[in-house]
């Protein structure tokens, strides 16, 4: 091999045979010092040639042509998401705006990129026209995305209301700090369906002027009560009542009759999704001793009277059962009526002397709708409604307008009520593991499952009272006609 060899140009493969060993070694002179790192750098520089450029262009092609598409598209639209807030529909039913303004001005001070449009609802229809709205388009009509029911509705709203989420519960503390009466009543399998914000139940009002000058004491059962409000009753030369002692009895004049038989079944231990002898007994003699009431000699009731609250509001009845709202009627018509407020009263239990703790609680609750595209939001929006400061903020608001502001759910706040005399029953009655509310509540204006149970229990009363029925006719027809109820409500 000649020197100049060297010097030309050589193929890789040529340079792989010099690197392999060899039988043949040239001689060391042949090569030079000046040359050796010519031929060595002749073939660094050129094993690269082989490697292709290709793929590192493609690379940089996509990653050019993505961050092009994230500039132009992705970045815009969180860009706009962001600067156009949702907003949540919420139809409420019994607070002014201006009781929840402050609140939710709060909420969206906090949540910029949430706006809430609060409606307050009138109560005519608005169980139906709930359930109307709910089954509409939201891309075409206002459907609401957070709504007030009553916690009776439950079975008639299941299929259109979100669970709540556990992160909400948790930061509620709700299993906790909520009363137990929420545990039972909100939810359905291991699934609970509503946020309460507010408590209420029926209790016992009374005229203090005429419980003094009548020398009776505050009931703590039922028969207390009737022997109280019979002695309690004045009636005039010709037998007419003048001064009634409670309404009870019938169910046209007496308000919110159905809670009290109601609460009466459960403290009974009467069931009416029950169908044996023991059952039907229990119910009987619920509706025999409410009728007693009227029936008796010397009945504190009758059909003369006008409507509960009015005659108890004109201080003409010595004992009275409502639920907390009805003070504010009272202040309207009577604010001068020297009136109080104790325990609703209680059935003693014959095998051990002691009474029943058994309460009717009637309240309402927030949900979200099941096809709202901002749950997560509605969701946020009411845990934040339902922690200790905005309630105390919602309740000085509403104590503004009105004698007191919605009893709170909360355990932890609900101490801060019990200086108030006529709160603290309320109050007691929550605490109570036996409190429940159920599908005789009153004034709910449903138009529903409670309207319908109610007019069934109503037909039965008023056969036995009027048409003088046989209670075991009057039974079987009510028994069928709760069957239907139970089917059509698929009630449990």
């Amino acid at each position: 091999m000649e020197p100049q060899d060297f010097k030309s140009p050589l193929p890789p493969r040529r340079i792989s045979v010099v690197e392999e060993p060899s039988t043949v070694t040239p001689p060391a002179a042949s090569v030079s010092k000046e040359e050796a790192p010519e031929i060595i750098t002749t073939r660094q520089t050129l094993a690269p040639a082989k490697k292709s450029f290709i793929p590192y262009l493609i690379g940089i092609f996509v990653i050019a042509l993505l961050a092009l598409l994230a500039f132009k598209f992705i970045i815009p639209y969180f860009k706009n998401k962001n600067s156009q807030p949702i907003t949540l529909t919420y139809w409420g039913l019994w607070e002014e705006v201006s009781v929840l303004q402050g609140i939710i001005s709060e909420f969206e001070s906090k949540n910029p990129n949430i706006k809430i449009n609060y409606i307050k609802n009138n109560k005519t229809d608005y169980r139906s026209r709930l359930s109307g709205r709910l089954a509409k388009d939201p891309e075409t009509e206002e459907v609401p995305d957070i709504f007030r029911i009553h916690s009776s509705w439950l079975p008639m709203f299941k299929g259109s209301i979100s669970p709540v989420p556990s992160a909400t519960l948790t930061a509620l503390n709700f299993e906790q700090d909520f009363y137990p009466v929420y545990k039972k009543d909100l939810k359905i399998d291991n699934s609970y369906y509503a946020i309460p914000l507010m408590y209420d139940a029926i209790v016992l009002f009374y005229n203090k002027d005429l419980i003094q000058k009548g020398g009776v004491e505050l009931p703590k059962t039922w028969w207390d009560l009737k022997t109280a409000a019979s002695k309690l009753t004045v009636r005039n030369q010709n037998g007419n009542i003048e001064i009634a002692g409670v309404a009870m009895g019938l169910t046209e004049n007496v308000d919110h009759w159905s809670d009290i038989l109601g609460l009466l079944l459960k403290q009974n231990g009467a069931n009416i999704l029950k169908r044996d002898e023991e059952n039907n007994t229990k119910i009987k003699d619920v509706l025999s001793y409410y009728i007693n009431f009227y029936s008796d000699e010397d009945r504190p009731w009758d059909e003369n009277q006008p409507s509960s609250t009015e005659l108890f509001a004109n201080g003409k009845l010595a004992f009275y059962i409502a639920p907390s709202w009805r003070v504010f009627n009272i202040d309207e018509i009577n604010p001068q009526l020297p009136f109080e407020i104790t325990s609703i009263p209680q059935l003693p239990i014959i095998d051990t002397g002691n009474l029943t703790n058994i309460h009717w609680a009637t309240y309402w609750v927030e949900a979200v709708n099941s096809q709202s595209k901002h749950q997560a939001e509605a969701w946020k929006f009411l845990e934040f409604l339902a922690s200790k400061e905005s309630l105390e903020k919602m309740y000085t608001a509403a104590s503004d307008i009105r004698r007191f502001g919605e009893i709170y759910p909360r355990k932890s706040l609900g101490e801060n009520l019990k200086n108030n005399p006529k709160l603290k029953p309320f109050i007691e009655s929550a605490e109570s593991d036996y409190a429940e509310s159920g599908y005789l509540s009153s004034r709910t204006f449903d138009d529903g499952l409670n309207t319908e149970l109610s007019k069934y229990f109503g037909d039965a009363i008023n056969s036995i009272v009027k048409n003088n029925s046989d209670p075991e006719t009057v039974m079987t027809t009510l028994n069928s006609g709760l069957d239907q109820i139970i089917q059509k409500y698929k009630l449990e």
